[in-house]
Parts: structure tokens; sequence; C-alpha cells
């Protein structure tokens, strides 16, 4: 047996509100005021930059990196840009330069930041050089506090942007090993191994087989010996035959040079001539 359901609570509230008067006249201010915040914050930045670099009477630049940390990582340099990113982003609607704004405000934080413990740095040393030991405790543990804070707005400034702005570039897709890369001109195959087609020498429509080159003897073939003399080199060739293709070739001899048939013949009617004798 089951019970009743209860009655739903008159006290619970409404899902959801409508705007009232007073955010219908601000919420269009909310864009301006961020960027108002990130301004003022620039120029502490950029004045307490000024102060720490221009050298004034009766000062130091130990004493005004100091003074310095704290126009880069103090109230103003810790506050105003969460509070100009929170304007943007988290409230309904969301402002259309919300983008920028972060991105603006984690610039000032990243810049605050290396200048604060450069200056952190720099007034440590002089500190404990100085042997002013309980000084130098006592500063660093108000500088950590004050640091504490600062990081605090940075990470909320950067987790909005990480999670809401950042667009990681695509990574190329690795092609799969022996494939070459689209764009890219494909090798020759080997002589004897088929083409990207299948094709082998031989075959119809494929490229002629690798053969031996004309004029060049193979590797099987018995080459000329050392002690064998060549040719001379003042002997002219035959008048009218190309040079054969290949050195290893005979060329027939012609009828009428020295060494053909009809020049032995010629040689042999010579040396059984007879000479008249003279008594």
């Amino acid at each position: 047996m089951t019970s009743p359901a209860e009655p739903a609570s008159g006290d619970a509230a409404p899902a959801s509100h409508t705007a009232t008067p007073a955010r219908r006249l601000t919420d269009p201010l909310r864009e301006l005021i961020a960027l108002v915040l990130l301004g003022a914050n620039a120029v502490f930045l950029f004045v307490g930059l000024i102060r720490l670099l221009a050298p004034a009477e009766y000062s130091t630049f130990y004493g005004r990196a100091g003074s310095g940390f704290f126009s880069f990582a103090g109230l103003e340099a810790a506050v105003l840009p969460v509070l100009a990113v929170l304007l943007a982003t988290h409230v309904a609607p969301v402002a259309q330069r919300a983008k920028l704004i972060t991105q603006v405000a984690l610039g000032e934080y990243a810049f605050g930041a290396f200048l604060a413990a450069l200056t952190l740095l720099i007034w440590t040393v002089d500190r404990l050089a100085k042997v002013e030991v309980l000084d130098a405790f006592l500063g660093l543990l108000i500088r950590a506090a004050w640091l504490a804070i600062f990081v605090s707005g940075a990470f909320v400034v950067f987790r909005v942007w990480r999670t809401l702005y950042f667009t990681p570039k695509p990574k190329p897709a690795p092609g799969m090993y022996g494939q070459p890369q689209p764009g890219w001109p494909q090798q020759p195959a080997h002589p004897g191994q088929p083409g990207p087609q299948g094709w082998g020498p031989g075959q119809q429509g494929a490229w002629p087989s690798a053969g031996p080159q004309a004029g060049y003897p193979t590797a099987g073939q018995p080459g000329p010996y050392a002690g064998q003399p060549g040719p001379y080199a003042g002997q002219p060739g035959p008048y009218g035959q190309p040079p054969s293709a290949d050195p290893t070739q005979a060329i027939p001899r012609q009828p009428g040079e020295p060494g053909g048939p009809a020049g032995e013949r010629d040689a042999d009617a010579d040396r059984t001539q007879r000479f008249p004798r003279e008594d």
C-alpha cells in the first residue's frame, strides 16, 4: 500500500525568474565595466614598471623592487582581472567580447606574475646580503600570502580560457606504413618488380624490360684480356659502314681492304710471281 504523494511546498522557489528592472538597466553595461577593469589594471602595471626602472631620490633599486612587488601582485592586480572575467562569462547572457576579455585578463596575470617573481627574488637577495634575516622572513610571509590570492584569481581565469576558448591544433593523421602520403610522387619500382598497378616487364602495356644496353658487355660475357692489343688509334674504319653496336661483334672484311680474301690472294700471287734473271 503506497502513501499518497506529498503536495509540493509553497515555499519552493520558482524555476525561472524574470529579470528585474535594475538588471535590465545594468546588463548592457557588463562588457563595458569588464573592459574598464582590465584597462585600469593595465595602467597600474605600467606605472609600477616605470617606478621600478626609473631612479628616484634617496631610493635604491633593491628598495624599489621590494615596494614594486605589490604593484604587480597586490590587491588590484589579483582582483580586477578575475572580476572582469566573471562579469563577462558568469552572468547570462555571455558578453560578446567574453573571449577577448578572458585572453587580456590572462595576459595581465602572466605579466604581473613575471615581474612579481623578479622583484621578490631581487628583494630577498638584498635582505639576505645585508644579514637582515628577520625582515626577510616576515617580508616573505606577507608576499607569499599575496601570491596565494594572486594565483587563485589567475587559476580561475586560466580554467575558463582553457575550457571555453582554447582550440587545440588538429594533429595530422599519420599515413599507414608503406603507403605514400597524398601529394607526393610515387617512386618508380626496381627492374623486375611490379609497379604500382601490378604490371611487370614483358607484359602488354608495361614498360620495356631492363636488358643489357647496347655497347656495354654484360656480366656473363668474357671481356678482352689485359694482354691483348687493341685496335690502333690511327686506323680508320671501313668507309660507308656504320660502327658496330657491340664492341665484341666481328666486322666482316671488305673485298678491297688489306687483310680480306682478295687481299690475301693478291699477296699470295706476289709471293709466287716469277722474277726474270739478269745474266
